[in-house]
């Protein structure tokens, strides 16, 4: 199953944020993302978005963060992106029964980070050039038992092709930098 390496990449995007801040920000021109949530924690979040299209996985990825708050959408389609309801399911899951969607949602708290992750819901992507819908989702934590419902819109958003590492492979360090003591003994011989 090909899905934990892409979502693993997408959550670890979404975890990689940094500094803290709930406040909404601007609007941005071209790409943005609204999302709020309640429950155990309630907040929100208003963001420059991204969505990247990862060939080698199938996957289209939507990601946007401000300050250390973060999300992270991962849509599965069946054969390729296409306007439509995509069902959300947990994390390692969206792989096997496409078309699916995931999501991710991170921030820090004081005195920790807040990881959590989909369990059900729905997006719903209405456009693909550029890109829009909205999504609504029930989210448990990574760590603990508590739960979000989270809801939200993206808009705008131009789909980018995703570098060769978004299949979680990185190149191979022998077919990338010379080997100079192997190409020494080569000529030496």
């Amino acid at each position: 199953m090909r899905e934990p390496v892409a979502f693993g990449c997408l959550a670890m995007a979404a975890l990689a944020l940094q500094a803290c801040s709930r406040d909404a920000a601007p609007v941005p021109r071209g790409g943005s993302l609204e999302v709020e949530w309640v429950g155990t924690d309630t907040g929100k979040l208003t963001a420059p978005a991204v969505a990247e299209w990862c060939d080698s996985l199938q996957v289209l990825e939507l990601r946007a963060m401000h300050g250390d708050t973060g999300i992270a959408l991962a849509l599965y389609p069946t054969d390729s992106m296409a306007p439509g309801e995509y069902r959300v399911v947990a994390p390692e899951r969206g792989d096997s029964v496409r078309p699916a969607a995931a999501v991710a949602l991170r921030w820090f708290a004081e005195t920790s980070i807040r990881g959590f992750r989909s369990d059900s819901g729905s997006v719903s992507l209405t456009a693909t050039g550029p890109g829009a819908g909205r999504f609504g989702a029930r989210l448990r934590s990574v760590e603990e038992g508590d739960r979000l419902r989270v809801t939200g819109s993206f808009t705008g958003l131009t789909v980018t092709d995703a570098s060769p590492e978004c299949a979680g492979v990185e190149p191979d360090p022998d077919d990338t930098m010379p080997d100079v003591a192997e190409e020494f003994r080569e000529t030496a011989d």
